[in-house]
């Protein structure tokens, strides 16, 4: 399955308070990630993944993407199986005059132990919640 989501990010965000997208997934694993600079960007505006807490991609702790005209692709093998199923997508752009937008996808391979296991309501016994 893929899954797109683009980052509008203003003016002048600082890094200290980065834009926050996030990217509802299914349980799986990555497989793929493709992160999009359009041109325009000259290099200033930086994008970061997140997944639980942890930066997943780029995989150096406090080190972001960045690029300009750029399309940024590589294979990938991390699972996505605690809930919420979800990526957070953080950027920032401290030096630019413009918003600029960055488009990230990225390709799971569902996890068929665990389709629909987060999705669907169960019956539960008379008195439960």
């Amino acid at each position: 399955m893929r899954y797109r989501r683009g980052i509008w990010i203003p003016a002048g965000r600082l890094a200290s308070d980065p834009k926050i997208e996030v990217l509802e997934v299914v349980p799986g694993v990555i497989t793929e990630v493709e992160i999009n600079f359009p041109a325009g960007h000259s290099g200033l505006t930086y994008v970061q993944i997140f997944y639980h807490e942890r930066q997943i991609f780029p995989t150096t702790p406090g080190v972001a993407f960045r690029g300009d005209d750029t399309l940024i692709t590589f294979d990938e093998s991390w699972p996505i199986r605690e809930v919420p199923c979800e990526l957070e997508i953080l950027g920032w752009a401290p030096l630019t005059v413009y918003p600029h937008t960055v488009f990230v996808s990225v390709t799971i391979l569902e996890d068929k132990e665990f389709a629909g296991f987060f999705s669907q309501f169960a019956d539960l016994p008379e008195g439960f919640m």
